[in-house]
This record gives C-alpha cells, sequence and structure tokens, in this order.
C-alpha cells in the first residue's frame, strides 16, 4: 500500500514490525506498530495495486507528520486523520502504534456530502462526533477476537454509519442533511464517466444526458476539480497508467492502449501523460516491470496481508 523507508541506524538496530487485522464484512481494522519510517503512496504505486479506499488512521502511541498543499502538517497521539488511497501522500512517523480503518469507496463515498474534500484532513478531538468514532474504533479493536463472522458483518452498517456521521460533520457538529442527493448524483456522473472513457467523443453534454442532470448542474458540480473536461482527462490518464503496468498487457502497445481509453492521437496522450505524471508511457512501464522483477526476488516475504487488503 505504500513505499516504505527507514534510516539505516533504524533499519539495522532491532527493526520490527508488526500487523494485527480483522475484517468486518468488507471493512478492514488494522493495529500497526513499528519503528520509524517514512511512507509514500505515489502515482506509480497507486496505479499498480488499484486501490480505490479510505482509511482512518488513529495514533494510540507516535506522531505521524504529513506534506499537504505545499505546507507541512502533524497528528499527535490520540489525532485521527483520514487518507484517501486513490490520492497521492508523503509522511513520516515515529515509534508508533496505530489503528486503520479501511473502507471500499463503493461503501463510504454515497453517504458523503464532500467525498472528494476527505484526503489527508485531520479530525479535532474536541468535537464529540470525532471522539465517538474515536471510542468507536478503539472498542471495535478490543472486542474483535471476541465476535463471530456475523456479528463481524452485523457490526458493519453501524461503523459506516458512524464514519459518515462524523465525516459530514461541520465544525459545529451539524450534520449537513442532504449528503445522499448530493453524493448520488456525483456518484451517477462519475460511473457515466468512467464507463464511457472509450470514446472519443465524450463531451459535458453526453455525460449530464447520461446522469440524468442538466449541464449547468453538471459543470457545478465539477468546479472543485476544474471542470468535467479536466476531470475526464484525469480518469483517462490514470486508467491508461493502470493498463501500462499491468502484465496482461504487455503485449499491447501504447498507441492501443492510448486508443481504448478515447485518445484520438498517440502524440497528445504521451504529452498529457508525461505532464500529469512526470514521466512517458514507456518510462512508467519500464518502471513497473522493475518493481515486478524486485517482487518476484523476495519470495519469502508473507503477502497474505496485502493480498487480502487489495481483494476487498
Amino acid at each position: 500500500m505504500f513505499q516504505v523507508e527507514a534510516d539505516h541506524a533504524v533499519r539495522t538496530d532491532d527493526f520490527t514490525a508488526e500487523v494485527d487485522a480483522h475484517m468486518f464484512g468488507q471493512i478492514v481494522l488494522a493495529r500497526t506498530k513499528s519503528r520509524k519510517q517514512f511512507w509514500e503512496r505515489s502515482e506509480l504505486t497507486i496505479a499498480r495495486d488499484g486501490m480505490d479506499h479510505f482509511m482512518i488512521q488513529l495514533f494510540e502511541t507516535g506522531d505521524m507528520f504529513y506534506e499537504y498543499d505545499g505546507a507541512q502538517h502533524s497528528v499527535a497521539q490520540d489525532g485521527l486523520i483520514i487518507f484517501d488511497l486513490a490520492r497521492t501522500s508523503k509522511s513520516w512517523t515515529n515509534t508508533f502504534s496505530n489503528l486503520s480503518l479501511i473502507i471500499p469507496r463503493e461503501l463510504l463515498e454515497p453517504k458523503l456530502v464532500y467525498p472528494d474534500g476527505q484526503h489527508m484532513r485531520r479530525l479535532p478531538a474536541s468535537q464529540p462526533m470525532v471522539q465517538l468514532l474515536y471510542s468507536h474504533i478503539k472498542t471495535l479493536k478490543e472486542l474483535s477476537d471476541q465476535l463471530s463472522l456475523s456479528q463481524a458483518s452485523d457490526v458493519n452498517p453501524a461503523t459506516l454509519s458512524l464514519v459518515a456521521a462524523c465525516l459530514n460533520s461541520t465544525a459545529d457538529g451539524v450534520v449537513i442533511s442532504d449528503a445522499n442527493s448530493h453524493a448520488a448524483q456525483i456518484m451517477l456522473a462519475k460511473r457515466a464517466i468512467n464507463e464511457n472513457l472509450s470514446n472519443p467523443a465524450l463531451t459535458p453534454e453526453v455525460v449530464a444526458s447520461k446522469a440524468g442532470i442538466s449541464r449547468s448542474k453538471l459543470y457545478e458540480m465539477f468546479r472543485s476539480y476544474g471542470g468535467v473536461k479536466s476531470f475526464v482527462l484525469e480518469q483517462r490518464l490514470k486508467g491508461a497508467m493502470m493498463a501500462l503496468i499491468s502484465n496482461s498487457n504487455a503485449h499491447r502497445s501504447n498507441a492501443e492502449i492510448a486508443f481504448s481509453f478515447g485518445f484520438a492521437y498517440e502524440s497528445t496522450f504521451s504529452r498529457a501523460f508525461k505532464k500529469r505524471f512526470s514521466m512517458t508511457p514507456t518510462e512508467a512501464r519500464n518502471s513497473a516491470g522493475v518493481a515486478w522483477t524486485h517482487a518476484a526476488d523476495m519470495p519469502d516475504i508473507d503477502r497474505r496481508y496485502e493480498d487480502w487488503v487489495k481483494r476487498l
């Protein structure tokens, strides 16, 4: 999920790391303990694993520092922070213990007023809803060994509702009431876009028609994304990145992949790709090839947890 590194002194001084995870329906709750490390979720990592989840982290001990919007921020012990795993992040931690609640986007996004405004958002411990969510996560982990499979699944809806209520709360703790309606419209529009990325003539008018909303409403909804066209281009480029680095597409040319995502010319695709990812399509393929080869050279690594989370 993250590219991880530690200083040489840390790595050579009795380095330890531990992950203890449980599944509640489609939700994973994991406790991680480890030494001081650096963490990065890059565009290449995102494209390679295809994970599309929200992750809420609660720090039991230790601190996390991170870069966001050109500034450095921190999350202290007892703090909560939200990761959108479909977006890049850079952070570093002291020796720590944290709890990570990992939720597939399709379960949580329809319940959120602003699903795309959650990434790297710190939740203030002073708010009652945040305290309630904090207590719920802690209690859930403490009882995880005692719950049956059916009980674990039954906990799922309550956890989702509490998370959504907390994230939808304003600074005064007032929950915005139109969450479901607003989120449903965005979901319909995004689905219309993602299902038609191969169409070179995918215009805002086409998206609005397929989503069943007015063009003016569509423009309003996608203003924070830089516009509908910018969002469509972003989805095409991310889809092309995933296709380029997939071993199953090794036989396909860059041009063929570009055309399958609605680009009329390979040159247009290559320029847009390099501007977005700071590498050419060929360089992306080569980077992925090195990573896959490196992973194949480490057969003794236990990847059960990694595979388990990715299959959610």
